[in-house]
């Protein structure tokens, strides 16, 4: 469909066909957003390679140019400047072509990629001895966004969520169970019970006592070789996992496929790798120096220790290897959970009658936290030796702290770090569940304050709470640091994800009180906000493509803060249901019906909850 990337490229192309008649070798052009917008739309700086090459000046040269490139006159203008630079306007004409289109199609329609993929992507992967706090929350929100994020474009996506249900966090929390007396049960959510009571206590006792931590090697190594051990183990485990899984469930994520490590392990996966490895020649057993009778990987990391015992990376590649397909699968599988969405939560098993349910993917996405980038990178480098086609894709986020404010309501005690950062071994964490619901409780105010004869105002509290969450979880840059603090989170107000979902309630109640239908338009008369507002409309494809290729969420996420504020320029400059020139009032009505289409478009890959009414 047209839209301003649609008219960038083919403007560019354009460009880049006008240039060939300068027989100029291989020239870097750039074509894009001016850095100041009363410039126009676009801007290009190809001149100044045409003048520096034949020595004129760059005015006469962006004239010659301009003269040269063939566009549609009907949807762009364009004027030399004197500095040089060749400027772009969408016009009118164009915005009545795009605002038409989203009318006809009832919204954006398909946006289109050249190849479609079989994509996974692996997020969440909490370990299962306690409740997500909100660290564990911004990895679940950016791998869910980013699912969306492929789905809009058409990929073929499977959601992984890997359960390390073999290592030492549930080997402390076994201790406490089997050997220190805490009881099976609880009144309290139990993920939170498991975590916040006989994990934390746990670990204390473990770390205070010699005999322990030889009962928490002995549960270790039950639990890598599948005895009574961990059969004991498994119930409490997925229990806790269930609760997880709600707690995902409740900000809109979802999956398609749990993978516990135990079947890894108990499947003998890591046998078929390291064999693999072997015949590749990929590692090299040591028989001299600090590494004696290690298995080296890549000659930079012992995978083997010389007692044959795999290091942790070892379970990290094989899992890695299996989802490319480098290993064969032979799970079998079941249906583990029904999602609130409706779809079917599958398992892994080592038993059963369901086999083939994966497929192993062209790309393999992994969510994880700036401290795994090095493995993580290893790992990448391991497997792009075993397959040149196969993509392995790391994305590594900046961690989730504690502001001193927050720390110290949780530790309810003075801190000296200005930045704390979450941990489940001393207990100083903020839980996601905790989070949604004092966030519910203020929505819950605000609603009663503004709307108190509002429907359904706990549905609508819960709505606002996860477009809350959502929103300040993703919308800083993936590499920076996040200092959660519990006062800014429960604002509501601002560059926040309810103040997206507050213009789309607006737009929705302009459209109900209207009670005609939108039809298509003439002609458009439109002032500046009105153009402002459909530039920023027409972009929604261009943020699109700009979050895929970058695999960061965040500029889809500002995108769509200013899309709802050109809405709400307008909405306070223009009259709408009152205008009575009927013209105006129609055009309006139009673009109001666009903006409602397009902006649920783009809270429906940010996962932010429409809401008809706030």
């Amino acid at each position: 469909m047209i839209s301003y990337l649609s008219e960038l490229n083919s403007l560019s192309e354009s460009i880049n066909k006008a240039m060939e008649e300068y027989n100029i070798a291989k020239p870097t052009i750039y074509v894009g957003e001016p850095t100041d917008p009363s410039y126009g739309d676009f801007t290009t700086n190809a001149a100044f390679i045409i003048s520096k090459t034949f020595k004129i000046s760059p005015y006469e040269a962006a004239k010659d140019l301009l003269y040269k490139i063939k566009v549609s006159k009907e949807d762009i203008s364009g004027e030399a400047h004197p500095s040089g630079f060749i400027n772009f306007k969408l016009t009118d004409s164009f915005y009545l072509k795009f605002l038409n289109e989203i009318i006809k199609n009832k919204g954006y329609g398909e946006i289109n990629i050249s190849e479609k993929k079989r994509i996974i992507i692996e997020h969440t992967s909490v370990n299962p001895n306690k409740a997500l706090h909100v660290g564990h929350a911004r990895n679940v929100i950016l791998g869910d966004t980013l699912y969306r994020l492929f789905k809009r474009l058409g990929h073929q996506v499977t959601v992984l969520n890997y359960i390390d249900d073999t290592g030492v966090q549930v080997a402390d929390l076994i201790v406490g169970f089997k050997y220190l007396g805490y009881s099976l049960e609880s009144n309290d959510k139990y993920d939170h019970y498991c975590g916040d009571v006989v994990y934390v206590n746990a670990n204390k006792a473990i770390e205070e006592s010699a005999e322990l931590k030889n009962k928490r090697s002995e549960v270790l190594r039950d639990l890598e070789k599948g005895g009574e051990i961990y059969r004991f183990a498994r119930p409490i485990i997925e229990k806790i996992v269930r609760e997880q899984l709600k707690s995902t469930w409740k900000l809109g994520a979802r999956y398609d496929l749990l993978n516990w490590e135990s079947h890894f392990v108990h499947g003998g996966y890591w046998k078929k790798m390291f064999d693999l490895l072997k015949e590749k020649g990929l590692v090299k057993f040591v028989t001299e120096g600090k590494h004696k009778n290690c298995w080296v990987l890549l000659d930079k990391k012992v995978l083997v220790r010389s007692d044959g015992t795999a290091v942790y990376i070892a379970k990290d590649l094989t899992y890695a290897a299996w989802k490319l397909g480098l290993i064969p699968d032979d799970f079998y599988y079941y249906a583990f959970a029904t999602q609130p969405d409706g779809t079917k939560l599958y398992s892994t098993s080592l038993t059963g009658n369901l086999k083939s349910l994966y497929t192993p993917a062209d790309e393999a996405y992994i969510l994880i936290d700036q401290r795994q980038l090095p493995l993580q990178n290893l790992i990448k480098e391991t497997l792009k030796a075993l397959s040149a086609t196969k993509e392995y894709k790391v994305i590594a986020y900046g961690l989730v702290a504690l502001s001193k404010s927050t720390a110290e309501k949780i530790a309810k005690s003075k801190i000296e770090k200005d930045i704390v950062h979450m941990s489940g071994r001393s207990g100083i964490y903020y839980n996601l569940d905790d989070l949604m619901s004092a966030i519910q409780q203020v929505a819950l105010k605000l609603i009663n304050e503004r709307n108190p004869t509002l429907s359904e105002k706990e549905e609508v509290a819960s709505k606002v709470a996860i477009a809350a969450i959502r929103y300040s979880l993703m919308r800083p840059d993936l590499d920076k640091q996040i200092v959660f603090d519990i006062n800014e989170a429960l604002k509501l107000e601002g560059d926040t994800g309810p103040y997206i979902q507050y213009t789309y309630a607006r737009a929705s109640k302009i459209l109900e009180k209207a009670n005609m239908e939108v039809s298509l338009l003439d002609q458009l008369i439109l002032s500046e906000e009105e153009k402002q507002l459909l530039l920023q409309m027409a972009k929604y494809d261009y943020y699109i493509f700009k979050a895929y290729f970058s695999t960061s969420v965040t500029s889809l996420a500002n995108y769509a803060h200013e899309l709802a504020s050109a809405f709400n320029v307008f909405y306070e400059k223009k009259r709408v249901l009152d205008e009575q020139d009927e013209t105006l009032r129609k055009m309006r009505l139009a673009l109001v019906y666009a903006y409602k289409l397009i902006i649920a478009d783009v809270m429906n890959v940010l996962g932010l909850p429409e809401l008809k009414e706030l």
